[in-house]
């Protein structure tokens, strides 16, 4: 009798010692940064604003083999949504990853074949205020969206109908935050057969090769700067 009275009276100390914890301790309890659920990201096949493509001042157009490849293409818009607790966030980095498959042309008389490849890429945003709903974004050019969309027939709608794997890391003023963005975290398996529950580190697969860079910020696109209001600042690096 006298050890469970000592255990609830430990109990309840801890719990006053909490609650009387100053405002500033509780606020560091919480997560500064979350992310939006997987439904909520946008991931679609997007053409250059006509404004941009009209404005042009060259007389002279490259002659492509593959005039999808051209950078009035299309482009693949990935944009992840998330929250900030605080005020101000002086500086917040993501890296993406994105499940891709690198066509590897044959020489004359073979058949073409493909090699499962990360694409990632890296953004920081700075000074970023108090807020219910941010997006972070990256970009696929055009001709990288032929390269890396494999073998399959219009296989660049395999990543506008969120079939291929998602993932984001983020850092809090340089600290990793402990939450992550996974697009297919709610299912088993993805639906390549990668990722979900079951492979959630398929980024990190053996038979991966991670091309950095290869994804881009919107200030190295056409979108820029006519999308300026819908993201944070960026930092330059």
């Amino acid at each position: 009798m006298k050890c469970a009275s000592h255990f609830l009276w430990t109990l309840f100390l801890i719990a006053f010692s909490f609650d009387h914890l100053p405002a500033q301790s509780k606020e560091h309890a919480k997560p500064n940064i979350g992310f939006g659920k997987p439904a909520e990201a946008e991931i679609s096949l997007v053409r250059i604003p006509g404004a941009v493509a009209s404005g042009s001042t060259t007389t002279k157009d490259p002659v492509l083999k593959d005039p999808k490849a051209s950078q009035d293409g299309e482009w693949l818009r990935i944009e992840v949504p998330f929250s900030t607790a605080k005020k101000i966030t002086p500086e917040i980095k993501f890296k993406f990853f994105l499940e891709g498959y690198e066509v590897l042309e044959a020489e004359t008389g073979g058949k073409d074949t493909e090699k499962f490849v990360i694409l990632s890429g890296e953004i920081t945003y700075r000074d970023v205020p108090q807020g219910t709903r941010h997006f972070a974004a990256m970009f696929l050019p055009p001709s990288s969206l032929i390269r890396f969309a494999g073998l399959k027939p219009n296989g660049q709608v395999e990543w506008s109908q969120n079939r291929m794997n998602l993932r984001v890391e983020a850092w809090d003023q340089g600290a990793p935050i402990e939450e992550v963005f996974d697009l297919q975290s709610e299912k088993e398996k993805g639906p390549s057969g990668r990722g979900g529950k079951k492979d959630s580190d398929w980024h990190k697969a053996a038979d991966a090769q991670e091309i950095p860079g290869v994804l881009l910020p919107i200030t190295e696109t056409p979108f820029w700067p006519k999308d300026y209001k819908h993201y944070p600042q960026l930092k330059k690096i």
